[in-house]
């Protein structure tokens, strides 16, 4: 039978959160959806021992399909995630993260907003990780509405329910090279299609260190500032 619903997880690096997370998320979306579902753990080239914990969990979570693949970074896990459940032919994708920051309790809201709007995402209205990524959060939005023309509130938000024709016009147009590949996604997903919004609490890590520091920011910032405008130049050529 064929899946309502994927649920795309990028997973990299996270034996201290990814069980818990699949404890939680699964049930979740189990009660949320009364209908098939497919939960597809993408692992990005993981070092640690989070693909022995995923292969573990297979028999216990059926809705769990586990992808291996090598390291190119959280967008582009994202960007095979959704490519693979477009070619299964998901009617909704849904994406979240694996270290525990996405808390479930708000999905239910998100899966009842599907029938007023084609991609619905959880606005971060209270992060409990620290003002530093609030800020971040924030700036993201500045960067993408000077760069794009386009207001996102939060563009970069790894809580997001997608229609899939809202997915498969744009997601082979991004480069392979595009590193936050779901800041331009909500961009056009913005202009072409709109976005509603579910206000979300996001949660502190369940364990383990972001991949990308707070720090760094300014440095993948001019990146994505740059990598914009050039996305924004070809698409006007």
């Amino acid at each position: 039978m064929r899946e309502i619903l994927w649920a795309v997880m990028p997973v990299y690096n996270e034996e201290a959160s990814v069980a818990r997370v699949l404890d939680e998320w699964v049930p979740c979306l189990r009660a949320a959806t009364g209908a098939p579902f497919r939960l597809c753990a993408l692992n990005d080239g993981s070092r640690d021992g989070t693909l022995a914990i995923l292969k573990n969990l297979q028999g216990q979570y059926p809705e769990l399909m586990i992808v291996d693949k090598h390291n190119s970074g959280h967008g582009q896990t994202c960007a095979a995630g959704y490519k693979k459940a477009l070619q299964n032919k998901a009617q909704w994708v849904f994406q979240l993260d694996s270290d525990g920051q996405c808390d479930p309790a708000f999905f239910k809201r998100l899966w009842d907003a599907r029938d007023t709007s084609p991609a619905v995402y959880g606005y971060r209205k209270k992060r409990e990780d620290g003002f530093s990524r609030f800020l971040i959060s924030r700036a993201v939005t500045l960067v993408t509405f000077f760069c794009t023309g386009i207001w996102v509130r939060d563009a970069n938000v790894p809580y997001r329910l997608m229609r899939s024709d809202t997915l498969a016009p744009y997601i082979n147009r991004i480069p392979a090279d595009f590193r936050l590949v779901n800041i331009l996604l909500a961009a056009l997903q913005k202009k072409h299609h709109g976005i509603a919004w579910v206000d979300i609490v996001f949660r502190d890590r369940f364990g383990g260190t972001p991949s990308l520091k707070a720090f760094s920011f300014f440095r993948h910032g001019i990146l994505l500032a740059r990598q914009l405008r050039q996305f924004n130049d070809r698409a006007s050529a």
